[in-house]
């Protein structure tokens, strides 16, 4: 959380998280979006300029009668970099991200994770090599993993595809490790942050995120201990975690208590699937229909806009969207349909690692919480303009 010393602390924040939302906005903008005078802003982004996490840009064509071009603002590309991290239980992705949420470098490696924190060390340092080739400073990473997390306090409270559990403070011992901050969120949520990083935070209100993992290798039959499923929900514009975290862990309402799986239904035919009137209606008793069903209640029940599917091979999220879409029309109980788009995951196999960069994108430009008291520390610009030294992008974030 920032240091809130005075009222241009907050005024600094809300314009800079202004920049990053629209990048390409003119000073005269910020002061109508915002409510400021056009000399506070002014001001603000003087400084924002000479601290260097904020750029002026010429675009669009000159008036009638010539000039200068108009100028627009946009943050530093060059100014720092975010890592980000999946881990699961077969190895990890790692990803590097700048302060505008472009991809700069993606890397998988398969392998057993025997330790959590191990694994985080090894993506952590190909992050640092090659932010080191960049010469640019990544400030800090996010690590998304699978399993009920308190993203506040850092706690992996239980993870059983990770064998974690009794509150393990992951983010506090791998910050101590390395020395910049680390944050961990629900790998689900994570891609919630994912699709709200590559809008920059605008235009998404209510969506829900369909994270499923196969475990199944390339066998034609699923079976449902080899089908993980955990999901993320925007409600409002804001990802919901739930008065304990737990919010989208998944268990179909059909569970009876007897099964060893999140499904109750037995398995599903990868190469039957999508190919009959049937499979496409959801009308068997297979997996991925007892899944669309429990899809269809939440978006009719919540009124979502969006449902996203991610994990999935290309060609079965595409069959399970259309069935997934179906499902809504058929259990949506007025006439006229209720309008919801189904579609893919927009990064694939990179939703988690780049959302979990994308929620300290988010956190770091964050506006200050009212409700906490001043602090003593540093303003947020003295802060910034030691971005890079130890210790001190903790104090932004």
């Amino acid at each position: 959380m920032k240091y809130i010393n005075s009222q241009a602390d907050i005024n600094v924040s809300r314009i800079l998280r202004l920049i990053w939302q629209q990048n390409g906005i003119s000073r005269i903008e910020i002061a109508s979006k915002l409510g400021l005078d056009k000399s506070t802003v002014t001001k603000i982004v003087f400084s924002l300029l000479e601290v260097g996490i904020v750029a002026e840009v010429a675009h669009g064509s000159t008036g009638p009668q010539g000039g200068r071009k108009p100028i627009y603002l946009e943050i530093t590309s060059s100014f720092a970099l975010v890592g980000g991290i999946e881990i699961n239980a077969s190895g990890f992705v790692c990803n590097l991200l700048n302060l505008q949420g472009e991809l700069l470098f993606q890397h998988e490696q398969k392998m057993t994770v025997a330790d959590t924190l191990d694994c985080f060390n090894q993506a952590y340092a190909l992050l640092c090599e090659e932010s080191k080739k960049r010469k640019i400073n990544m400030i800090g990473v996010g690590v998304g993993l699978s399993g009920i997390v308190n993203s506040d306090s850092g706690f992996i409270i239980k993870s059983i595809p990770l064998n974690i559990g009794n509150n393990f403070p992951f983010s506090q011992i791998a910050s101590s490790q390395v020395g910049v901050p680390v944050f961990v969120e629900n790998d689900a949520r994570c891609c919630c942050y994912s699709e709200q990083t590559l809008l920059h935070d605008t235009g998404m209100q209510n969506i829900l995120f369909i994270l499923i993992e196969l475990r199944n290798g390339d066998k034609p039959v699923l079976k449902n201990t080899e089908v993980s499923v955990g999901m993320g929900l925007v409600l409002n514009g804001k990802i919901y975690k739930g008065s304990a975290f737990s919010a989208g862990e998944f268990s179909s309402m059909l569970w009876n208590g007897e099964q060893s799986c999140q499904f109750c239904s037995e398995e599903e035919n990868l190469e039957e699937f999508g190919k009959n009137e049937a499979s496409l209606k959801g009308d068997e008793d297979t997996i991925f229909s007892e899944l669309a069903r429990h899809a269809a209640f939440l978006v009719n029940t919540l009124n979502l806009e969006t449902v996203y599917i991610g994990g999935l091979p290309t060609e079965l999220a595409e069959e399970l969207a259309k069935l997934i879409s179906h499902r809504i029309e058929c259990q949506w109980p007025y006439e006229g349909l209720h309008r919801c788009e189904v579609k893919l995951s927009s990064l694939g196999s990179l939703a988690v690692a780049y959302g979990a960069a994308g929620m300290f994108i988010d956190r770091f430009f964050a506006l200050p919480s009212l409700s906490t008291p001043s602090g003593n520390g540093p303003s947020i610009l003295e802060a910034l303009s030691l971005v890079g030294t130890t210790g001190m992008a903790g104090k932004l974030v």
